[in-house]
């Protein structure tokens, strides 16, 4: 029993569902290395053959070899071809090369296949996720935090993130405000310091991912985030501190009611009031809505309260919601986890059985 021959006619296409590549080869089967010396070049036979399958790829426009990634071990198996599952993302060029092994060894790898792209064009960035606020430090007048989130999901590597913020003017559209600053922030960074905020105070924070394909720039959804300063009062005069949390949670966190209050819907969440706690941090964020029917955009929202219960506001109908309480001690300490509920709120028709004022349009 000899080595098997090096693969041959490595062939690739796009198979009929979505993101999946198909691999097809010959394995070259004309003539084994003898190992028996049975002489004249024998035609000895592989027995089980197991065979090897490796991509590289890069991201772009136009296939560009220098570019291309190591090579990296995608497959394995005793067929003579291979389907790839998730591996075929828009944006990027492929090659595969295929080994024959058996006990005995093996000869190396085939030549590379062909540049191999799927024709969907790649989709700018959705929105990073999970945005949140650290603990907001008043230092000389002015207020501190960290701003947090994940990376969003790509089809592309991605290249940057920008950061938006801006200050909320009030007596006016809810969406109106002053100047907007922004930041370019590294890739490989995911936070970013918000300095000289200012207290009684609304703020609008955004993030986006940027990626590049060829000559053009493909932005992102912004995921969104209200921050407001107004309950945020002498939490600390040092720097941020992170020791000394407890693990405490909110005991009968419920939604106890809709109500519809200046021109607005709103819910009333309350819980179970802790000795020693002077502050409850809330947060709620929209999930699918039912006029949506796809995608959606994030909003979350953040505020304090010193009693045990709070008053959501900005909300829609057809929505569902996820609202998170976590305490603060008096000492300004937050829990490590927070305790959280969903609900979702009615149609706009529904509502207003009820509520005779209410327009829905």
């Amino acid at each position: 029993m000899g080595v098997p021959n090096i693969p041959k006619d490595i062939k690739v296409s796009k198979c009929r569902r979505k993101r999946m590549i198909c691999i097809e080869w010959i394995p070259n089967e004309s003539s084994y290395l003898d190992e028996g010396g049975g002489g004249g070049g024998g035609g000895g036979e592989a027995g089980t053959v197991l065979y090897l399958v490796e991509e590289r790829h890069h991201a772009g426009r136009l296939f560009i070899e220098s570019m291309m990634s190591e090579w990296t071990a995608c497959a394995r198996t005793l067929k003579r071809s291979q389907i790839l599952k998730h591996l075929a993302k828009p944006g990027r060029w492929y090659q595969f090369r295929v080994a024959a092994v058996n006990e005995n060894g093996t000869k190396g790898y085939s030549e590379q296949s062909l540049p191999f792209t799927v024709s969907t064009t790649p989709k700018p960035p959705k929105a990073p996720q999970n945005m949140t606020v650290g603990p907001l430090i008043i230092r000389n007048g002015s207020i501190t935090a960290e701003l947090k989130w994940t990376p969003p999901v790509l089809d592309l590597p991605l290249q940057r993130y920008k950061v938006f913020w801006s200050r909320r003017l009030h007596g006016i559209k809810e969406l109106d405000s002053v100047l907007v600053h922004q930041q370019v922030i590294p890739r490989d960074q995911t936070h970013f310091l918000l300095q000289k905020l200012q207290p009684n105070s609304q703020y609008f924070l955004q993030v986006q991912a940027l990626v590049q394909f060829g000559k053009e720039r493909l932005k992102g959804e912004k995921s969104g985030l209200v921050l407001n300063t107004t309950n945020y009062t002498n939490v600390s005069d040092n720097a941020l501190i992170l020791e000394g949390v407890t693990d405490n949670r909110i005991d009968g966190l419920h939604l106890q009611k809709l109500m519809w209050s200046q021109n607005n819907l709103r819910a009333r969440i309350v819980w179970k009031p802790k000795r020693d706690l002077t502050k409850y941090t809330v947060t709620w964020w929209n999930g699918p809505c039912h006029a949506t029917k796809g995608d959606y955009s994030h909003l979350k929202l953040a505020a304090t309260t010193n009693v045990p219960y709070f008053n959501l506001y900005d909300l829609q109908f057809s929505c569902r919601y996820r609202v998170s309480v976590r305490e603060v001690s008096s000492q300004g300490m937050k829990t490590i986890r927070d305790t959280s509920i969903t609900f979702t709120t009615p149609k706009c028709s529904s509502f207003r059985a009820s509520h005779k004022k209410i327009r829905c349009h």
